[in-house]
C-alpha cells in the first residue's frame, strides 16, 4: 500500500525542483532563465542540480551554505499539502510524498487535497506519455478551499487501485475511434488543442496550454511520418481514456475527493492540532467549525488567531468536540524560512505563523533590500508603526499571518526609504574563516555604523554564538550572512519597544542570537522570587502552629458550666479543626517544597558532576591533545629525517651511476692500452731477435711466445697460468704481467701491484 505514497521517481522534473529552489530564496536576489542542461533523474542528483545552480548564480545562494544544506532546506520548506498551488506548480506533475498524519488518539489520517497525487500514483505506469495531462486534470478537480482530513483506510485505496487497473482505457470514450478521427479531421492545430483543454477542464493559462503542447510535439516526434490527423486523433483519445476513469472514481467516493459540505455527508469535522515545541493551540475558525460557535471574530483577510489546546479542553470537554477530531499538525520551519500551513476550510490562502513571519520580513529588509545602509532610521518610525496591525504587541496566544501580506508590509517600509544610494553587499569571507576584527570591519564596510553606532557592541557576543554552531570547519559567507543579520535586528529592536513586546509575546526572544529581553529577566526573576517567598510564608506557618497550640490547651482547662467559655471552647474547636486542615496542606506543601529541593539539590550536583566530568573530559582531551602534537611533532621530523636521507640516497645514486659510467670508460680505456701493449708485443718479436738470456731476464716484461721453450708465467691474482693469447696487463714498476680481468678487478680495491707492492697512479 505504501507503493501509492511515494512519488514514482520518473514523475520528478529538473526544472520543477529547480523552480522549488528558487521559491525559497529572498525575492531581492537575482534570478535568471537557466542556460544549462540538467540531468535527465532528478532523484539522487538534487544536490548537482543545486551545484549547478551556485555556479551559474553565485551571489544569488552565498547566503544558504552549501548544495547539500540548500536541498535539505528546499526539501523541508516546499512539503506541504497543496504546495503546488503556493509556489505556483500547476502545470507539471505532483511531486510532492503524501503525509500520514494521527490525531489523539493514534489514529491515522489523510489531508484530502493528497489523496489527488495518490491517484497520480496508482495511473503512473499505463499513461507516462501523458503523465502531466493527468496531473493537469486532477489539480483542476482538487478543491481549492478546502483543508479536511479523512481516516487512512488501505482498504478503500486498494480498491480504488483495482478499479484504475481492471477498466480497459479504450473503452472509456463513448465515441468510436472512426468517429472520433472524422471529427479532428475538420479542426485546426488550434482548435485541436482549445478541445483537449476543454476536455481536461479547470481554469487554463499560458504555463497549462505550454505543457500540453509540448506533450503533443513530443508525440509528433515519435512518428514524424504518421500524419498530423492521425497523431492528433491517437493523443486526444489516449489522453480521455485516462481521464475519464478518474473523473468516475473521483465521483464515485465524494466523501475522500470534494468538501462535505457539497458531498450531504454528516461527518464529524477533525480540527488540526497545531504543534510548535511543547505549544499546541488549534486555529479559532476550524474550532468554530467543530463546535457550531463562531470564536473566530477576531480574524481577518490577514490573520488568524488561536486558542490554547487546555484553554479548548477546559471550556467545551468533551460534549461538544471528541478528543479523537483533532489532528496532530506540526509547524516546521528551515533555517530561513516558515514552512505554509493552509487556512481553514473554506479558506484559498496560506499561512505562516506571525513570529516567522517576523523573521523573514525582517531578513528581507536588512539582507535583500539592504535597508539600512548608512540612512536615517528615525524615518521608518511611521512605517513600523503601520506594521503594528500585522505584529500585534499585546496578543500573548500564536497567531498566523497570510504569506503574501509579507511583500505588502515590505512595500509599507519602502515608501519611507527614500532615494537609493547604491548600497554594498557582503563579501565573500576568506577561505580560513573570518575573525571578529572581520566582522566588525564589514559592518563598517556596508555603513551599518553609519546607521547604528552601536552596532558594533553586539558583534562580539553573535561571533561567539556563529562559531560555536557553525557546520563546517571554518566559518563560511553564509555565517557571516547570518551575523550581519542579527547585528541589526538586534539594532532595531532596541529602537521599537512594540517589536520587542511583540517578540516576546510569541516567544521569538530566544531565536535572536545575542539579544537581551528585559521582560524574559524580570519572568526568571520573579520565578526565583515566588519560591523563596513560598519557602518563607511555610516558616511563618510553622512558628505560628506552636502559639494556636498554646490557646488550645487554655480553652480545655475551663470550666463546662461557661456558657460563653463553652462557645468560645467550640469556636476554638473549629478553629483547631480548620488548622488541622491547614496543617495538613501545609505538610504537604512543605513536603513538596522538600522534595522540589531535594530535586533541585541532586540536580546541582548531577550538574557539577557533570561539569567535573566534562572538565575532566577537556583536560583529558588537552592533555591526548598534546600527545598528539608531540606525536605530531616527532612524525614531522622523523618525516625530515626520511626525507633528508632519502636526498642523500638519490645524490649517492647519481654519484654510483657517474662512478660507474666512468669505470665502464676506463674500461674500455684500458682495454685499448691493453690491446696496443699486446700488439707491440707481437711486434717485438717478429722485429728483434733476442737471445734466450735476455728472455730469460726479461720474463716480467715481455711477452713469451719461442717456438722451441715458451716460459710458464703465472697471474698471482688468480694463480692461474697465462695463456698464450690472452689479454694481459703488466704493472709498469716491475713489469709483472696478469690477467688483465684479473687486473681490472684488482685495481677496483686496491692501489699497489699484488707483485712489487709498488704504488700504481697511472693504471
Amino acid at each position: 500500500m505504501t507503493k501509492y505514497l511515494e512519488i514514482n521517481e520518473d514523475a520528478y522534473t529538473p526544472m520543477h525542483f529547480a523552480q522549488k529552489v528558487f521559491s525559497y530564496i529572498l525575492k531581492e536576489f537575482p534570478t535568471q532563465q537557466i542556460s544549462f542542461d540538467f540531468p535527465e533523474k532528478v532523484k539522487g542528483n538534487e544536490e548537482e542540480i543545486v551545484r549547478m545552480l551556485c555556479d551559474e548564480l553565485a551571489d544569488t545562494f552565498r547566503m544558504y551554505g552549501s548544495p547539500r544544506e540548500i536541498v535539505e532546506n528546499v526539501k523541508k520548506f516546499t512539503n506541504f499539502p497543496e504546495n503546488w498551488r503556493h509556489l505556483g506548480l500547476e502545470e507539471d506533475t505532483y511531486q510532492t510524498n503524501p503525509m500520514i498524519y494521527r490525531s489523539l488518539k493514534n489514529e491515522k489520517y489523510l489531508c484530502k487535497s493528497d489523496l489527488f497525487p495518490i491517484l497520480q500514483n496508482m495511473v503512473f505506469g499505463g499513461m507516462n506519455e501523458f503523465i502531466n495531462v493527468m496531473a493537469i486534470f486532477l489539480k483542476s478537480q482538487e478543491p481549492s478551499d478546502c483543508m479536511e482530513f479523512v481516516r487512512f483506510d488501505e482498504k478503500v485505496l486498494e480498491e480504488i487501485a483495482a478499479e484504475l487497473s481492471a477498466e480497459s482505457w479504450q473503452k472509456q470514450v463513448n465515441i468510436s475511434p472512426m468517429e472520433l478521427f472524422q471529427e479532428m479531421s475538420n479542426l485546426s492545430l488550434e482548435e485541436y488543442f482549445e478541445k483537449t483543454e476543454k476536455m481536461i477542464g479547470g481554469e487554463w493559462n499560458p504555463k497549462k496550454s505550454l505543457r500540453v503542447q509540448m506533450d503533443f510535439r513530443k508525440m509528433r516526434m515519435l512518428s514524424p511520418e504518421v500524419p498530423i490527423l492521425f497523431v492528433m486523433t491517437t493523443t486526444y483519445h489516449m489522453q480521455r481514456s485516462g481521464i475519464e476513469p478518474l473523473r468516475r472514481i473521483i465521483k464515485k467516493h465524494p466523501e475522500w475527493f470534494l468538501p462535505y459540505s457539497e458531498t450531504g455527508i454528516n461527518n464529524i469535522p477533525t480540527v488540526r492540532l497545531l504543534e510548535d515545541g511543547d505549544q499546541r493551540f488549534v486555529l479559532k475558525a476550524e474550532l468554530s467549525n467543530a463546535i457550531g460557535v463562531r470564536l473566530d471574530s477576531e480574524d481577518d483577510g490577514n490573520l488568524l488567531f488561536t486558542v490554547g489546546l487546555e484553554e479548548v479542553l477546559r471550556k467545551y470537554g468533551t460534549k461538544k468536540i471528541e478528543v479523537n477530531t483533532f489532528i496532530r499538525y506540526p509547524i516546521v520551519r528551515t533555517k530561513h524560512r516558515g514552512v505554509p500551513i493552509k487556512g481553514a476550510t473554506p479558506s484559498k490562502e496560506f499561512f505562516i505563523l506571525a513570529v516567522d513571519a517576523f523573521f523573514e520580513f525582517f531578513r528581507s529588509l536588512t539582507i535583500g533590500l539592504k535597508m539600512f545602509q548608512n540612512t536615517d532610521f528615525s524615518r521608518f518610525s511611521l512605517a513600523f508603526h503601520e506594521l503594528e496591525k500585522y505584529f500585534k504587541p499585546n496578543c500573548k496566544t500564536p497567531y498566523f499571518i497570510r504569506t503574501d501580506s509579507i511583500d505588502s508590509m515590505k512595500k509599507i517600509v519602502e515608501m519611507f526609504r527614500g532615494e537609493a544610494k547604491g548600497e554594498k553587499s557582503v563579501r565573500n569571507a576568506k577561505p580560513d574563516g573570518f575573525t571578529i576584527q572581520d566582522l566588525k570591519n564589514e559592518l563598517k564596510h556596508l555603513e551599518l555604523v553609519e546607521t547604528f553606532p552601536e552596532i558594533e557592541e553586539h558583534a562580539e557576543v553573535i561571533y561567539e554564538h556563529v562559531n560555536k554552531v557553525k557546520n563546517e570547519r571554518y566559518l563560511r559567507t553564509c555565517d557571516l550572512f547570518d551575523a550581519i543579520e542579527y547585528c541589526q535586528l538586534i539594532c532595531i529592536l532596541n529602537r521599537l519597544p512594540n517589536l520587542k513586546m511583540f517578540l516576546h509575546n510569541q516567544n521569538g526572544c530566544g531565536r535572536v542570537i545575542g539579544y537581551k529581553c528585559e521582560r524574559c529577566e524580570k519572568k526568571e526573576i520573579q520565578k526565583t522570587s515566588d519560591v523563596k517567598n513560598s519557602t518563607k510564608n511555610l516558616k511563618i506557618e510553622n512558628s505560628n502552629e506552636s502559639v494556636l497550640n498554646q490557646y488550645s490547651q487554655l480553652a480545655l482547662s475551663v470550666p463546662e458550666a461557661c456558657e460563653k467559655c463553652s462557645e468560645s471552647s467550640k469556636t476554638l474547636k473549629e478553629t483547631e479543626s480548620e488548622l488541622k486542615i491547614s496543617q495538613d496542606q501545609e505538610k504537604k506543601m512543605h513536603q513538596k517544597v522538600t522534595n522540589t529541593e531535594k530535586e533541585l539539590s541532586d540536580l546541582k550536583k548531577e550538574h557539577e558532576i557533570r561539569l567535573m566530568s566534562e572538565a575532566k573530559k577537556k583536560e583529558e582531551f588537552a592533555e591526548m591533545k598534546e600527545e598528539l602534537n608531540s606525536e605530531k611533532e616527532k612524525n614531522q621530523k622523523k618525516e625530515e629525517e626520511i626525507l633528508k636521507a632519502s636526498k642523500e640516497n638519490e645524490e649517492l645514486q647519481k654519484t654510483i651511476l657517474k662512478l660507474t659510467a666512468e669505470n665502464e670508460t676506463n674500461e674500455r680505456v684500458i682495454q685499448k692500452l691493453l690491446d696496443r701493449i699486446t700488439n707491440l708485443s707481437i711486434s717485438n718479436q717478429k722485429t728483434d731477435k733476442i737471445n734466450e738470456k735476455t728472455i730469460e731476464e726479461s720474463t716480467a716484461t715481455a711477452s713469451i711466445t719461442s717456438k722451441n721453450a715458451p716460459p710458464v708465467i703465472d697471474c698471482l691474482i688468480c694463480s692461474n697460468q697465462i695463456k698464450s693469447g690472452e689479454e694481459i696487463i703488466r704493472c709498469p714498476l716491475c713489469k709483472r704481467r696478469f690477467h688483465s680481468n684479473c687486473a681490472f678487478k684488482w685495481l677496483k680495491d686496491h692501489t699497489q701491484c699484488p707483485a712489487c707492492n709498488g704504488d700504481l697512479p697511472g693504471i
